[in-house]
């Protein structure tokens, strides 16, 4: 009997505390309200078409970039052509990095980007690109035209380094003869190479960028001078950008000191293209 005693004089408060919603005791300060997380301010978001030319470097100057200044950095690689059909009618994105200033004029002619935003980021040089030793013996473009000899260049319409191609073989009068034997028209300027490292060419047009970064597999062989003029890659803010300061920004980073060694790094000609630039190793 003492038991049910003890069980309902325990069993009593506890239901007077539950049916008063657990009120607090008088005097006794009410607990707090686990605080909620602050709000985390959205990162900047930018949106870069870029031709495959860059791709490189640009990618890795993106996530320091990125990781510096608290930002996300998008990048479509392409041919510089194919990418500015697509934010052109799109009418988007924030910042277009061609693989050439040739699409940058093309840009400019179309008015899809800011023309006071230009800006050259580093320099190339158009060469002829051969596996590492010249196992076919090319010398000059009259070796284009080989049967033994397969070709590969960019696409002329959609890709600078075909554009390029197409102007020196027309120049030299044998365009019509090598283009119904080019072995594959690539898509992008990375597209050329790879056709060049997978063993599908003995030779093409290219930039001299590529025999620094794949030292041990291609060899550059010179084009005469008068189609070896050095391009740049520029940088320029797309017209339809919503964030222009942020793109301004981007470019800014991009051009300045702080980016140098890494373009160097990956074996792109920095500075002026007049004698004073540096490539990397």
């Amino acid at each position: 009997m003492r038991h049910l005693v003890a069980i309902a004089a325990i069993a009593v408060p506890l239901a007077l505390l539950l049916a008063t919603g657990c009120r607090q005791a008088p005097g006794v300060p009410p607990a707090a309200a686990p605080a909620s997380p602050a709000p985390q301010a959205p990162r900047e978001r930018l949106t870069v078409f870029a031709g495959a030319a860059s791709k490189p470097a640009l990618e890795e100057l993106a996530r320091i970039y990125g990781e510096k200044h608290g930002a996300v950095v998008d990048i479509t690689f392409g041919g510089s052509g194919s990418m500015l059909t697509q934010f052109s009618q799109e009418h988007y994105g924030d910042l277009y990095v061609p693989g050439s200033d040739d699409f940058m004029d093309k840009a400019e002619a179309k008015e899809a980007v800011l023309k006071d935003t230009r800006t050259p980021l580093v320099y190339l040089v158009p060469t002829l690109g051969v596996a590492k030793g010249n196992p076919k013996h090319i010398k000059g473009l009259a070796d284009l035209s080989r049967p033994d000899v397969r070709v590969v260049v960019g696409e002329p319409k959609s890709v600078c380094l075909g554009a390029i191609a197409r102007d020196a073989l027309q120049a030299e009068g044998i365009w019509d003869e090598v283009a119904p034997r080019v072995a594959s028209y690539a898509t992008s300027c990375e597209n050329v190479l790879q056709v060049l490292l997978l063993g599908e060419a003995d030779v093409i047009i290219g930039w001299d960028v590529f025999a620094r970064q794949h030292p041990d597999k291609v060899e550059s062989v010179p084009l005469p001078a008068k189609y070896s003029r050095p391009r740049n890659i520029p940088a320029a803010v797309i017209k339809w950008s919503t964030q222009p300061e942020a793109a301004r920004a981007l470019i800014e980073f991009l051009a300045g000191p702080e980016a140098r060694p890494v373009w160097q790094k990956h074996g792109y000609t920095t500075g002026s293209s007049t004698g004073a630039a540096k490539p990397g190793p």
